[in-house]
């Protein structure tokens, strides 16, 4: 019936659709085999609600090596990786899987952090930096984090969020380069179309943060020695119980849909002096590739051993930006693994993680972005400039700080625009895709998506930030314990997976050999750390 039905449909909504689109309907039928894949963050938490200061536990096996679960910046900030999957339930079982290995692993007297801002928080020197051991590949992982410590503080590393890889198959990238009569060599071609999706991330990205934002507010202890205009939320009693606890509070603001997409959250300000060029793979590595080299002044005052360099950027993972272009090569830095064989798929990293959800998000969620990164892949995509860049910018920080503000107008190159008009004229335009679709059984579950999302914009308390403030204020409630509540919850769930599946038994397996591995690797190496940092920091040609 629904194959029936969108048949129907078809015609009239192509006669809707916007004009460049009505090229790609052979492109559309292209798509199976679309991967994705997630790395989602989350701190170890005592049960008081402060950040675990106990190592990383040695039933999780050794951060260094294990393929799926590690660390972040700090010991106690847990990173799960999933491998990058075609099939959309098979990432999620192992999301699912991964979360509850770890519920089962840690002690009783801890919990993942479910949340992007962090809990209670000690001072900057008490908050200790990953440990990957005494190997020369541990070392320049530490070493690096310390020059993280020094530059940004530890603070805003401990800070999370959910990272979303996406690529596209062959078999599109190569109707696509057919469709458009394309000149360049496949490969050459996907680099470049890529680069085309992500200035189209970046032009349409503040509706990620509305949407999916999840974090308006913070405890106290995050914003020591900070400047900040946040309020302190006022439950309007004398004495609201623990929320008071430890002189720990909790400030908001109160339109905020994301204060981790905010200049007060992970944000660089040293690094963004140097608008990096997105408009195709050469101009970006070359400026890359200028940053990589180029000392900074400020960064000159940390001792050499308190960081790997002092350039503007240590290491291409420095690189702050809510989208990425991405290649695996473990034979190559990146800077030249991505000069040789190109992009082969993006990160997505402005996703919060949703404390309603076990997981921080849902296969609801992953349908819309897939369709909003597909909308990205083949709408238009100008070349942007410094000006626009800039724009996007102070649209971000907007929509971060007072994206729920009611009659909301966003900068555009155009003047300001309503952000629910803009909403909704993009929303219709990742619509228009769907009558295209092979299969339109597959069709309607993304349609959903777009309802479920469409709907916060004419309701914005229905937006997971409003719900945290709301929950908040419902049940006076500190930021700390809203979350440690939720927290606690979903660590309760997790524990229930079965343990009895292969993926779980192979994780066991995974924590024993990746110990092992470490110790190898530890016994094998054959030059001073010096050389090993020099080697693998020289930057011998621009791209």
């Amino acid at each position: 019936m629904l194959q029936k039905v969108g048949a129907q449909k078809e015609q009239g909504a192509m006669n809707s659709a916007p004009q460049w689109l009505h090229q790609y309907k052979d492109v559309l039928n292209a798509l199976s085999g679309i991967r994705r894949g997630i790395e989602k963050e989350g701190v170890r938490t005592a049960v008081d609600g402060n950040l675990s200061q106990h190592a990383h536990p040695q039933a999780l096996g050794a951060a260094l090596t294990h393929p799926n679960i590690t660390t972040d910046f700090a010991e106690a900030q847990l990173e799960l990786v999933t491998p990058a999957y075609a099939e959309r339930g098979q990432m999620f079982d192992h999301l699912s899987t991964l979360h509850g290995y770890v519920a089962n692993n840690l002690s009783d007297s801890e919990v993942m952090w479910g949340a992007s801002m962090p809990p209670r928080l000690p001072s900057e020197e008490a908050i200790a930096i990953a440990d990957y051991g005494h190997s020369n590949v541990g070392q320049m992982k530490q070493r690096y984090r310390h020059g993280l410590a020094n530059r940004y503080g530890k603070k805003m590393q401990t800070i999370s969020g959910i990272h979303y890889n996406f690529s596209l198959p062959e078999t599109f990238w190569q109707a696509l380069h057919q469709v458009e009569n394309s000149p360049q060599p496949l490969s050459e071609f996907i680099s470049d179309r890529y680069f085309h999706m992500i200035r189209n991330i970046m032009r349409h990205g503040w509706i990620i943060g509305y949407l999916f934002g999840a974090s308006p507010a913070v405890d106290s202890s995050y914003l020591v020695g900070k400047q900040h205009d946040l309020d302190e939320l006022d439950f309007g009693i004398a004495d609201f119980g623990s929320a008071t606890a430890d002189n720990h509070r909790t400030y908001y603001a109160p339109w905020a849909t994301s204060l981790r997409l905010s200049n007060l959250g992970y944000s660089n300000s040293e690094q963004s002096k140097y608008a990096l060029n997105y408009n195709n793979k050469h101009d970006y590595l070359s400026g890359l590739y200028n940053i990589l080299a180029m000392p900074s002044e400020y960064y000159a005052q940390f001792e050499q051993n308190q960081q790997v360099n002092n350039k503007v950027l240590q290491l291409e993972n420095e690189l702050y930006s809510s989208v990425r272009p991405k290649i695996v090569n473990d034979e190559l830095r990146p800077l030249y693994a991505m000069c040789r064989y190109g992009v082969e798929y993006i990160e997505l990293r402005s996703l919060d993680i949703n404390p309603y959800l076990p997981l921080g998000l849902d296969q609801t969620q992953s349908y819309f972005l897939d369709l909003f990164l597909l909308y990205c892949a083949l709408s238009p995509s100008a070349a942007l400039d410094v000006d626009e860049q800039a724009v996007i910018q102070q649209r971000q920080e907007c929509v971060a700080m007072q994206g729920r503000k009611p009659q909301l107008t966003l900068p555009t190159l155009e003047g300001e625009q309503p952000l629910k008009t803009l909403g909704l004229n993009l929303l219709a335009d990742m619509e228009a895709l769907l009558p295209l679709f092979e299969d339109q059984l597959e069709a309607a579950v993304y349609a959903q998506s777009v309802e479920r999302e469409k709907a916060k914009l004419f309701d914005a308390s229905l937006t997971p930030s409003a719900r945290v403030l709301a929950d908040m204020l419902r049940d006076n409630l500190s930021y700390t314990d809203l979350l440690l509540g939720l927290s606690q919850a979903h660590a309760r769930q997790h524990q229930l997976v079965s343990k009895t599946t292969q993926l779980y038994k192979e994780l066991t397996v995974a924590a024993k050999q990746s110990l092992e591995l470490q110790q190898e690797i530890e016994a094998n190496d054959t030059i001073s750390f010096d050389d090993y940092l020099q080697q693998k920091t020289a930057l011998t040609y621009e791209c």
